[in-house]
């Protein structure tokens, strides 16, 4: 296989988030040749109804499950955490756990979850959700960029990571930018139903509700298909003058994706 026209690192919080939320796109990724790692915080231990299941029975079904989904996506690794699912809190240990991730993975496209606590004024986002996109944030901002935020990571051979190209945001909310994810909305489905402990028997109902949700998306900017983000290259995480080379040309971003509801995007 060549060698990656880039890289790009996916963050959330529990094992179907990606799915749920952004695996249409982050395959579109892979088919134009970026090399993606996601990175899951939580173990999926408490996602369940049965009693007799959750736990460390839980977490095994869903550490496979998690491969099978990545594996339709066309992701390159896993990197597990390990933090307790439901119990997730903002602390500087997870920012240190995100932060070695992202040096480890060295994105140039970089995808977490939207951390506010009420979305869209009508979805109140999971605490875990909260937590993990918040910390993901900061850490492209301090600790995943900077020598001083967890020096111990030094030790560890990782250093900081200043060629990030472009940070990307996912939500139950519609974005500023639609992605035409016509190529891919099977294998997000696809990879969704790989998590059978949490469709279960509503893996068709909830096929058709995805498929429906991506519709409505990309009608917003004429594609059969869409999802949409929240898209940014602003900020002191970003560092234009100490980019590395690489073969791939990331599309110009709107100064202020606010500005533009429902705009296009090239990739």
């Amino acid at each position: 296989m060549s060698a990656a026209r880039y890289r790009a690192l996916a963050i959330s919080a529990h094992p179907d988030d990606i799915e749920f939320g952004c695996a249409a796109t982050v395959a579109k990724w892979v088919d134009e040749g970026a090399e993606v790692t996601i990175c899951l915080v939580t173990d999926g231990s408490t996602g369940t109804q049965d009693r007799t299941l959750m736990g460390k029975g839980l977490n095994e079904v869903r550490v496979e499950e998690a491969r099978r989904a990545a594996d339709v996506i066309g992701a390159k690794e896993i990197i597990w955490l390990g933090h307790q699912d439901g119990y997730v809190e903002y602390s500087l240990d997870l920012r240190k756990d995100i932060a070695r991730a992202f040096r480890k993975a060295r994105p140039h496209r970089y995808m977490t979850i939207e951390p506010a606590p009420v979305i869209d004024g009508w979805f109140i986002n999971h605490p875990d959700h909260k937590a993990v996109g918040q910390a993901s944030l900061d850490v492209a901002v301090t600790a995943g960029t900077t020598p001083g935020h967890f020096p111990e990571l030094l030790d560890e051979g990782l250093d900081p990571w200043r060629g990030l190209r472009e940070l990307w945001m996912y939500s139950p909310a519609p974005g500023p930018v639609v992605v035409d994810v016509t190529a891919t909305i099977d294998r997000k489905i696809e990879a969704l139903l790989c998590h059978r402990s949490q469709v279960g028997d509503d893996a068709e109902r909830i096929s058709t509700w995805m498929k429906q949700n991506a519709a409505a998306e990309g009608a917003r900017a004429g594609y059969a298909y869409g999802e949409s983000f929240l898209v940014t290259n602003r900020g002191p995480g970003f560092h234009p003058d100490e980019l590395d080379d690489i073969d791939f040309v990331f599309p110009p971003l709107t100064l202020d994706p606010r500005s533009a509801p429902a705009s296009k995007s090239a990739t």
